[in-house]
């Protein structure tokens, strides 16, 4: 019985030390090196990003957030897509800060970049996961927000419509929008958010030409596009078009990083 009574003493004085023994090992850690940003992914890293996006948006914070877009219908559903992609933007933010990238749009956009450069090498089969992946993210982005399923567009379709929306943006906007962008001139934010106005105006009004009519059919149209973006003509005539109306606002337009 004594024995049992010390041997409890000698637990319960233990234990009394552990945390001052704790405090003490681990008060002052060493500051952790800066390392320098990635480079380049390798093609398990681009596999491994992609898959964790996948994650945060079907089952993490960014997919709760989309299920609070899809509750509020009555917003104006272009200001919806543009908060859907902040959603996007930030599960790929987490994903890139773990990899080594700043959590910040520079650093997102190196992400992109050298995601994309590791799929352009990733072999036959790991460029086919790549593609399942981001058509995951998107299907789950517009079941999740929008309530809606995929609407997929023929690349004939795809460039022709990027070249329609590249002359559109060139041309005769109307006083409206062209007054909206003459107005933001001197202020990177309202001009940015301009630019994406007019943007979603000229989509609009020329998305039902080829099916995609009303609200449901400009997010779908958007998704679309998406899948298309790696095409040459796509691309060029999309930058064009963006380059077109950041002129029209002052601003200067954005650039990818080089290779």
């Amino acid at each position: 019985m004594a024995t049992a009574r010390l041997l409890g003493r000698r637990v319960a004085a233990a234990a009394h030390r552990a945390p001052h023994a704790t405090r003490k090992r681990f008060s002052t850690p060493a500051a952790a090196p800066d390392l320098p940003p990635p480079t380049s992914l390798s093609k398990a890293q681009a596999l491994s990003s992609s898959r964790i996006v996948l994650d945060f948006v079907r089952l993490g914070v960014s997919g709760r957030r989309l299920d609070a877009l899809a509750a509020a219908p009555e917003a104006p559903v272009a200001d919806r897509w543009v908060q859907a992609m902040q959603v996007l933007v930030g599960a790929q933010a987490h994903t890139a800060a773990a990899f080594g990238y700043e959590a910040s749009e520079k650093g997102i956009i190196s992400y992109r970049h050298h995601l994309g450069l590791a799929a352009q090498g990733a072999g036959p089969d790991a460029l086919e996961e790549l593609k399942r992946l981001d058509k995951e993210v998107w299907e789950e982005v517009l079941l999740r927000g929008f309530a809606l399923g995929p609407k997929p567009m023929a690349p004939e379709a795809a460039r022709e419509f990027a070249g329609k929306v590249a002359a559109a943006a060139a041309g005769d906007l109307g006083d409206a929008l062209a007054a909206d962008l003459a107005a933001a001139k001197g202020d990177a934010q309202k001009a940015s958010g301009a630019v994406m106005r007019a943007l979603a105006a000229v989509q609009t009004e020329l998305a039902p030409t080829i099916g995609y009519d009303g609200a449901d059919g400009y997010v779908q149209l958007q998704v679309a596009l998406m899948e298309h973006l790696a095409d040459p003509a796509v691309a060029h005539a999309t930058q064009a078009a963006t380059h077109a109306l950041c002129a029209r606002a002052g601003l200067t337009p954005p650039t990818s990083p080089p290779e």
